[in-house]
């Protein structure tokens, strides 16, 4: 089963409209059956796709209950979610406070999932941070995607957050599926970072680039996927191809294991 992480250690990269996006394409594009996660306190995807964290949440996973209590459908065909609110943050500092720790608690629903047969593909969408939630997402991935948009505050934070993920090997294997460039647009100055990304950077970089446009901040209003939102925006067709790109490189084994 595929595992999908989003990590960035940087805000305002993309990464909560990359993992709403890649979950709706793999689900109804592609027939997967997809488990959504927010590991996120903030609750973006959360509040995306208009699930209530009231009624069970990453934070009660956490906490040793069942998954299947928590997961909610989405409106979208082969799509649920787990989804989080700040309740996420509080129990990740009484983890922290007990000197306990939430690692297996991903890997574990990966078991359970697969056991169950419920779903073929979990995506992540991890906080800008590494928290206790985010650590345990990378650490039941097979994947991990980092969007990046390209300036060089973010290109430079990528070399810290290659450097913090080799040091997250210590607890399992982790392997990039590859930086997603976000919010592209045709300057001088994004041609070339993209051409310093995919020379000097330790990672692969996906071939599809997610184009800049309005779409993008109308569907965070209208809470619907850019393929439901603006059928035939730039970015609808980025996100289309990257979801194409991304199973392809997953069935040929492409990636770095760092």
């Amino acid at each position: 089963m595929q595992v999908v992480s989003i990590v960035n250690l940087k805000g305002g990269v993309g990464k909560t409209t990359t993992a709403v996006n890649l979950a709706y394409e793999l689900a109804v594009r592609h027939g997967r059956r997809v488990l959504l996660i927010d590991a996120d306190h903030q609750g973006n995807a959360s509040k995306f796709y208009g699930a209530d964290a009231a009624k069970g949440s990453l934070a009660d996973l956490m906490e040793g209950q069942d998954y299947t209590a928590l997961v909610q459908p989405t409106s979208y065909r082969n799509l649920d979610i787990l989804p989080s609110d700040m309740g996420l943050l509080s129990a990740d500092l009484s983890l922290v406070a007990a000197g306990a720790s939430c690692r297996n608690c991903l890997p574990d629903l990966r078991v359970a999932v697969q056991a169950d047969n419920r779903y073929d593909c979990m995506v992540i969408d991890c906080p800008p941070a590494f928290t206790a939630a985010s650590v345990s997402a990378i650490a039941a991935s097979s994947a991990v995607i980092i969007p990046i948009k390209l300036d060089f505050y973010a290109i430079d934070g990528m070399r810290e957050l290659v450097s913090q993920l080799r040091q997250i090997q210590t607890i399992t294997a982790v392997h990039i599926a590859g930086a997603l460039i976000t919010q592209w647009h045709n300057s001088d100055v994004v041609r070339q970072g993209e051409a310093w990304l995919r020379t000097h950077e330790p990672c692969p970089v996906f071939d599809t680039h997610i184009r800049r446009t309005d779409v993008v901040d109308k569907s965070t209003y209208w809470r619907r996927p850019l393929a439901e939102c603006s059928p035939r925006s730039a970015a609808t067709a980025d996100y289309a191809a990257f979801a194409r790109e991304f199973l392809q490189k997953e069935a040929a084994g492409d990636g770095t294991q760092i």
